[in-house]
């Protein structure tokens, strides 16, 4: 027989090997050969089991070995010992024998053991050699496959062991003919697992094998239990626990995944994701007892009916469907019964603010699900339906009345806030399903009962009469009324009014007195003006030509030492962060002031011990230095005094506060006489107190010219009696009473953010959008819409404008620490949100039933505190403090937040730990996070709407699936590279596009030729900033270094750009169409010559920023042509420029108002022609510069005062060698 000829073989074979007298490339020969005689060998005893097109393979594979003997492949030695020609004339029999009629595709009943023997050394064979190949391109994937298959390995060894030594001979036949029905099919999926393998085909097949591996287990476990107590492996956990063995449901999901390719198993997928439903309840004991025993031994009939369906012909799928789907169904029965007695009652756990937009964008995820052809949504796809036509009714009623004045109105409200609070529910229930938690508790239960509610909801709003009301379908919504066509974004955004006396005494204070260094401490109530004064004073003339250094940092409640000193270094020297530890960079500081007369303010200050942790890098040096600290409390005032005693701040006179009102309502007008009357009464009610004076203005200006609106206001007022800061939180109270629903959770989002926060106005238009509290109107962006909701909030005045762009827009915001006080406070009674600062030992999870929570720790700290049951209820978490460790054991738990929608973790980590934890979070739809290790996870995130990375260990591909992320709007990615070239999968030549993608920054072009194609799968950019990498391809010139091929760069049709930044990598830049739209420009390694014949054309252009890096371009003479005119530009900022002479008229740039200069040393001094530039305000000198160039700014300056007698600009230095600001 050609099988014992092949034992021959092989047992020469390795008697040859063992005597080591071969070469390396005779062992690799024989070896080979080897190797493929075990595999026929295996395959030549068990062929009947063999499909067709398999049983054609081994018999070609039979056929090249033969040739390998003929043509003397393998050693003579090798050849003398083995019967080489009767080996040759067997197999030839067997190839010329060899017909598909012998077979009938299943393995015998003798002994499916031996089998299995046969089969793990062919296993063992691929985990040594199929391996030992080093492919790149593979090396993730054949990682996790040689994990798979020691994992089966070692099953099926165990299982052989058990089955030989504990169980056979003992069982009757009949008790074990389960067991060897589910051990052939094992062993049969095995052995056209392991030929797949072998021949390059489907290796999916594995999450076959591990699926029949467990239920071998199982009929194992129903044996031992039942039949072989007695044995040590009944105790054992693996038999004695009531679930089932380990892995399996994700066995399942690898099924799932490998069914979608399976024309034949249709619908298949949906019974397996049931089963998944199912499974991932079994931990949580809804089922339990001897029951579970009984549903675990339904679930593997099921789960082997698919696997048979699997490989069964086309002709008897139907019949084996019918079956499965009824043992399905039979499994629901069984999960139903359990909840039939629950009694349910509606969650009062919910927020209701901004109820309505939180409805819409609920509606729109059901329409998704509805139009999905998911497994698991088709599951749902019942509920969804009812869900989807109950809540649209509802939304489109409560929209509608709400524009008209009705006499069922305070019953359609609490009608409203019950369908929002279900709304929420539902969305939980839903999602719950789908990350399976508590998943049949939702399925059979929570579901049902929701849509009951509804039921009733919708039948009493159906009671009332609303048959004139234009009911719209959700998605029709029209733009709020709120919104106004036109809003004005004024530059000025703080009116200082009143304190003239006492600013001026503040000023003496730090003019004048000692020569030592000195702290005039100001003391006020929250929002009685002390930031104001202490503002009015620093940027007084006097106080600018007097002190040469000035910083201004705030320090709030919660502080960070580190951040503190950064915050006054960088405003000293013009540097950015290094990573200085503490005490380095408190040295820095001290060295850096030493020497210089500096104004230092230390804005709300709450403990003095802020002050012990700075005073040591404040150096006295006799030159009357000056500390300005703000607080509340008198105490601190005390401590910190030096030689003056702390300043109280009085309150606002009565015209005073009468002419901040009218400013801040009437802006540029005046206040008509007939409104004077009751304009004094309201600034009488408003006791003095700058902020409340503020607040009324903000409630007052939405009706400014009506008389009975003022007296309304004023009448309101005397209701709020209380005195100092309750004053100013009642105010705050009606301020909130009188801002439209869709603007109070908005308001109240800002209190997640840390006290006196700068908060960039990008990322929290992104977390209002995410959060659902943005509107969708049709022919608006969210972006807009959201947009036009902050500047709602800062005209109300509960929002402040903390910094702009050069375009006038808002570019950071934040909130006075009273306004953030209420936001806090009315958080928690609205149930809306839980903000945690100061101590975390006093944050105790199980009392809070929030599921939007800001902290104000570190994450270990929160890990350490939070349960499982309160992370895995989360749906936001912001974390606003950097920790400074966190084990990967800790960190790992954000992986339970598998229902949380917003992440922003604040804090930097080793990159490494990133990578496994997003996976499970598939509802996340905005994520920020400091650093990570690459971007493979992100394709994980099929909902994500916002991604900020702020750094990365390594630059690191995006992957091809990154590009099928649809919902993206705003990504930020540091050296996240795009490289069409490693698109193995062809995800670059599909259709799918990023239509949504708004904001794009930090991406690297691996090659230019890939910028065309980014573009085409971003249409809709609008701020996009990218480094590129290398130079166009270009045949001509591939013998030269990529750095030395120029670009030739066209984005001329991509009129949709309105920001755009493009690095360089130090190439010539040849040419450089841009989009006629651009409006802002940033081009890095460009020469200032070249770069302006490439954006001269651009005719809305209003901000140019040229950086030249590393001494790159080192022209020394800059000449702007008379007849090359800006038209628009409004901002020139240079940065690193290496040029010493700049010539530029006037008439070049007509709009100008702001010039900045950074470290531009060599340049000796700004074209005097830019006095008669009419819009000039400001010029700016960063880091180091000459001393001609400064005192080329003060001859501007001074020719403008003598020309005009106006003096409308300000210079501004900042920078280790800044002598002084001149006002």
């Amino acid at each position: 027989m050609v099988q014992n000829d092949i034992d021959d073989a092989i047992d020469q074979i390795g008697i040859i090997k063992s005597g080591g007298d071969l070469s390396s490339v005779e062992v690799d020969h024989i070896e080979e050969l080897e190797l493929e005689l075990r595999f026929l060998r295996t395959f030549i005893k068990y062929k009947n089991v063999l499909l067709p097109d398999f049983l054609v393979k081994i018999t070609r594979t039979a056929q090249q070995i033969v040739k390998k003997l003929d043509f003397g492949r393998i050693p003579d030695e090798c050849r003398t010992n083995v019967n080489v020609e009767r080996l040759v004339s067997q197999l030839q029999e067997f190839v010329e024998g060899n017909t598909s009629s012998m077979c009938n595709f299943e393995l015998d009943d003798s002994d499916p053991t031996k089998y299995m023997d046969y089969l793990n050394k062919n296993l063992n064979d691929s985990l040594r050699h199929l391996f030992g190949v080093s492919n790149p391109y593979r090396k993730k994937e054949m990682k996790i496959l040689k994990k798979q298959l020691t994992f089966i390995q070692k099953k099926m060894r165990f299982l052989r062991y058990l089955y030989d030594t504990e169980i056979n001979g003992y069982v009757g036949h009949e008790k074990l003919k389960g067991l060897r029905t589910q051990i052939q099919l094992m062993d049969e999926n095995m052995g056209h697992f392991y030929l797949s393998l072998w021949y390059g085909g489907d290796q999916t097949l594995v999450s076959c094998s591990l699926c029949l591996i467990v239920l071998v287990e199982l009929e194992l476990k129903k044996i031992f239990l039942g039949e072989l107590k007695a044995s040590k492996f009944t105790q054992s956990k693996t038999f004695r626990e009531k679930k089932l063995p380990k892995g399996f449901s994700h066995h399942l999901h690898s099924l799932l995944r490998h069914l979608k390719n399976f024309s034949s198993a249709r619908n298949i997928d949906v019974a397996v994701e049931f089963l998944l439903v199912f499974l991932g309840d079994v931990p949580n004991h809804a089922i339990n007892g001897k029951r579970l025993n009984e549903v675990l031994a339904k679930i593997g009939v099921v789960v082997g009916d698919i696997l048979c369906v699997i490989k069964e012909d086309a002709i008897k799928i139907d019949d084996a469907m019918i079956q499965i789907l009824e043992k399905i169904e039979d499994l629901k029965e069984d999960a139903e019964e359990r909840y039939k007695s629950l009694k349910y009652s509606p969650s009062s756990e919910f927020p209701t603010i901004g109820g309505l937009n939180f409805l819409d964008s609920f509606l729109r995820k059901l329409n998704d699900m509805l139009r999905s052809e998911s497994s698991l949504d088709l599951i749902m796809k019942p509920y969804i339906g009812i869900l989807d036509e109950d809540l649209s009714y509802l939304t489109s009623v409560f929209r509608e009345v709400a524009k008209v004045q009705h006499q069922h109105e305070e019953i359609l409200k609490d009608l409203q806030r019950r369908t929002v609070r279900l709304a929420y529910e539902a969305e939980v229930s839903i999602d719950s399903i789908v990350v399976q938690y508590n998943a049949l508790s939702h399925y059979f239960f929570s579901l049902p009962a929701i849509i009951k509610e509804s039921k009733q909801i919708l039948a009493k709003v159906k009671e009332m009469s609303f048959q004139n009301l234009p009911l719209k379908p959700f998605s029709e919504v029209e733009p709020s009324k709120h919104l106004p066509t036109h809003r004005s974004n004024p530059v000025n955004d703080e009116e200082i009014v009143g304190f003239e006396n006492e600013s001026e005494k503040i000023i003496q204070y730090l003019i004048r007195g000692t020569n030592e260094i000195d702290v005039v401490p100001v003391v006020g109530m929250g929002g009685q003006g002390k930031t104001t004064i202490a503002k009015k004073v620093y940027n007084n003339g006097s106080i600018v030509r007097h002190f040469d250094v000035r910083a201004w940092c705030i320090i709030s409640q919660s502080y960070n030492r580190r951040d503190l000193l950064q915050e006054i270094f960088s405003q000293v020297t013009g540097k950015e962060d290094k990573g200085d530890k503490e005490d380095i960079l408190a040295d820095k500081l001290k060295k850096s002031l030493t020497g210089k007369r500096y104004l230092i303010v230390l804005d709300d200050m709450w403990d003095g011990k802020a002050w012990d942790d700075l005073r040591f890098s404040f150096p006295d040096v006799g030159n009357r230095s000056r500390i300005v600290i703000t607080t509340r409390l008198e105490e601190v005032a005390k401590q910190v005094k030096h030689h003056i005693d702390p300043y109280s701040l009085p309150f606002l006179t009565s015209d005073e506060s009468l002419k901040l009102l009218q400013k801040k309502v009437f802006q540029q007008e005046s206040c008509p006489p007939s409104l004077q009357d009751v304009s004094k009464a309201v600034a009488e009610r408003c006791k003095g107190l700058p902020l409340v004076i503020v607040l009324v203005a903000g409630i007052i200006k939405r009706n400014k010219m009506e008389a009975s609106w003022w007296h309304e206001v004023k009448n309101s007022l005397v209701s709020y009696n209380g005195e100092s800061e309750g004053y100013s939180l009642s105010t705050m109270q009606l301020s909130y009473d009188n801002l439209p629903d869709h603007l109070r959770p908005c308001l109240l989002y800002m209190g997640m953010f840390p006290e006196d926060a700068r908060i960039p106005l990008s990322e929290l238009i992104s977390l209002w959008i995410a959060e659902c509290f943005v509107q969708n109107i049709e022919s608006r962006r969210l972006e807009e819409t959201a947009e036009g909701y902050l500047n709602d909030l800062i005209s109300s005045n509960v929002v402040m404008v903390s910094g702009r762009r050069y375009n006038g827009k808002v570019k950071y915001c934040q909130v006075h620490d009273v306004v953030l006080h209420f936001c806090l406070n009315k958080s928690r009674e609205e149930k809306f949100m839980l903000a945690v600062k100061g101590n975390p030992n006093r944050f105790q999870s199980s009392r809070w039933k929030d599921r939007r929570v800001g902290f104000n720790f570190s994450t270990d700290e929160l890990f350490s505190l939070g349960s499982k049951t309160f992370r895995r209820r989360l749906r936001s978490v912001i974390m606003t403090h950097e920790g400074n460790s966190c084990d990967r054991k800790s960190f790992s738990q954000v992986s339970d937040m598998r229902l949380v929608k917003v992440m922003d973790l604040n804090c930097p980590r080793d990159a490494q730990i990133w990578l496994d934890i997003f996976r499970p979070l598939i509802h996340l739809k905005y994520l920020a996070v400091h650093s990570i290790a690459n971007y493979d996870w992100v394709l994980n995130l099929p909902h994500l709407e916002t991604l900020i990375v702020r750094k990365i260990a390594k630059g690191s591909p995006l992957p091809t699936n990154f590009w099928k992320m649809e919902k993206l709007r705003h990504v930020e990615t540091p050296e996240g590279i795009v490289d069409q070239y490693k698109d193995r999968k062809g995800m670059f030549d599909e259709s799918s596009k990023l239509e949504n993608l708004r904001i794009f920054r930090y991406v690297f072009i691996k090659e230019a030729d890939n910028l065309d194609l980014l573009l085409r799968k971003c249409p809709n950019l609008q701020q996009l900033g990218i480094s590129f990498m290398k130079a166009p391809t270009d045949d001509s010139t591939s013998g030269e270094d990529d750095y030395a091929k120029p670009f030739r760069i066209n984005m001329e049709s991509h009129t949709h750009l309105q920001s755009l930044s493009l690095f360089f990598p130090g190439s010539p830049v040849l040419g450089l169409q841009l989009p006629s739209n651009l409006k802002k420009l940033v081009l890095s390694r460009v020469p200032v010559h070249r770069a302006v014949s490439f954006i001269v054309g651009l005719p809305v252009l209003e901000y140019l920023q040229l950086m030249n890096y590393h001494g790159w371009n080192k022209s020394k003479e800059w000449c702007i042509p008379p007849d090359i005119t800006f038209h628009k530009l409004k901002w020139l900022k240079l940065v690193n420029l290496r040029t010493t002479t700049w010539d530029a008229s006037e008439e070049s740039f007509p709009q100008l108002e702001t010039l900045v200069l950074n470290d531009c040393y060599k340049l000796k001094e700004i074209p005097g022609s830019f006095a008669d530039i009419p819009t000039l305000k400001q010029v700016k000198l960063i880091g180091s510069w000459a001393d001609s160039l400064k005192a080329s700014a003060v001859r501007i300056k001074e020719d403008i005062i003598e020309n005009e007698g106006n003096d409308r600009i300000e210079i501004i230095t900042k920078g280790m060698w800044a002598a002084r600001k001149h006002p």
